[in-house]
């Protein structure tokens, strides 16, 4: 069982008022920091408010004093750094020396940076003392996870071919834990805050009894929302299914509809310009698309890159992919951050999680093959089948 980190890019599929309502409600919360050291020169607090928009804020610190307000609409996990007078960090100190800290409406207060464990200490924040005893039951084994994880820092650690069997059986104990956890504090935000960041060391079954043991309160949390969201994307886009039927605009502005494929198999290619085995994998796909494209074969590429249309367009002429249609994603993040549905995020609606993905459509509209672990190999096969008259 493999730990991923996710993204938080799912988006909840249900409506209703009561739920958006919940989104939107904004509530005040003041973090007041009391220090003894007088080095404190400033902190930074990353976080999401109540209307879904990321908030980056440096406060500056007076006596080792300082005062962080905002608003948010529950409980919400922040990054807070304190940066100390003549201090200079790199991006990667930032994210070396940055807390999880879980805020919440009210009055919080802070008279420590973080002690030994690294553990922040935030009065007035329940969910950050349930977030200390839950690092608490893992600490030893992401130390463990860490320690191997940096053997190999040329290989990328972790995601390199020779630790990932090492690695294995620690991140399945550290799942375990938090499965557990997650069922035994029902009512606590932690738990669905933090289930978003491990549904890929988690079965579909195990997501929804997760989800099925949430309070009342805690289901109509963004986190439950987005595991909601989640949930449902498992359950769509795979073989033996009917595919999303969608009308979009191409790369040209055309109109680009799913509809009017029917008669032909189609190969839904979701990718992205920043994605290296995606890129890497461009001149294969040309080469299967010249190949069957007289038999009743096209593609649909879809692209993960709707902040940066320029970079997209750029990357395909680059490749030379222009040669079958283009759209993008049409993924939305402050929708993504309150739970809201898009129906124009294909990722979505074909539950996209990692990249790339290709899904084979057949001449009747159903799907027969998805391929989501980032070789071609049984995809070539199914498509010689196919076509072997």
């Amino acid at each position: 069982m493999k730990i991923k980190k996710l993204t938080i890019l799912s988006a909840c599929f249900f409506i209703a008022v009561k739920c958006l309502g919940q989104v939107n409600s904004e509530k005040q919360f003041t973090l007041q920091g009391i220090m003894t050291s007088p080095q404190l020169d400033s902190v930074s607090i990353e976080y999401i408010d109540g209307q879904g928009k990321y908030i980056h804020q440096i406060v500056p610190a007076s006596d080792g004093k300082f005062t962080i307000s905002g608003t948010i609409s529950q409980p919400s996990f922040s990054f807070l750094l304190f940066k100390h007078k003549g201090e200079v960090l790199s991006k990667r100190d930032v994210e070396i020396k940055r807390n999880l800290v879980y805020i919440e409406p009210g009055n919080m207060l802070i008279n420590k940076e973080a002690d030994a464990r690294g553990y922040v200490y935030a009065k007035g924040s329940k969910t950050q003392d349930e977030w200390n005893e839950l690092k608490g039951k893992t600490q030893a084994l992401q130390a463990t996870v860490d320690s191997l994880s940096a053997l190999n820092p040329a290989s990328h650690g972790a995601n390199s071919a020779g630790n990932r069997s090492a690695l294995a059986p620690y991140q399945a104990k550290i799942a375990d834990i938090y499965y557990k956890y997650f069922l035994s504090h029902p009512d606590s935000y932690v738990s669905s805050d933090r289930v978003m960041y491990l549904t890929g060391a988690f079965s579909l079954d195990s997501l929804k009894t997760i989800y099925r043991n949430f309070s009342p309160a805690v289901k109509e949390s963004t986190g439950a929302r987005r595991l909601a969201a989640v949930i449902k994307s498992r359950e769509v886009g795979i073989p033996g299914t009917e595919a999303f039927q969608f009308a979009v605009k191409d790369r040209e502005g055309k109109d680009l509809v799913l509809a009017s494929f029917r008669g032909k198999y189609v190969l839904l290619d979701f990718w992205a310009t920043w994605c290296v085995p995606c890129r890497a994998s461009m001149p294969h796909i040309i080469s299967f698309y010249q190949k069957y494209k007289a038999k009743n074969f096209d593609i649909i590429a879809i692209g993960d890159d709707d902040k940066n249309v320029p970079n997209w367009s750029a990357a395909i002429d680059k490749d030379g992919t222009g040669m079958f249609h283009q759209t993008l994603r049409g993924g939305n993040t402050e929708m993504a951050r309150k739970g809201m549905p898009n129906p124009r995020d294909l990722g979505e609606q074909y539950g996209v999680r990692s990249l790339p993905t290709k899904i084979l459509i057949d001449p009747n509209g159903k799907i027969i093959g998805r391929f989501d672990n980032g070789s071609d190999e049984d995809l070539d096969k199914m498509l010689a089948a196919i076509f072997k008259f």
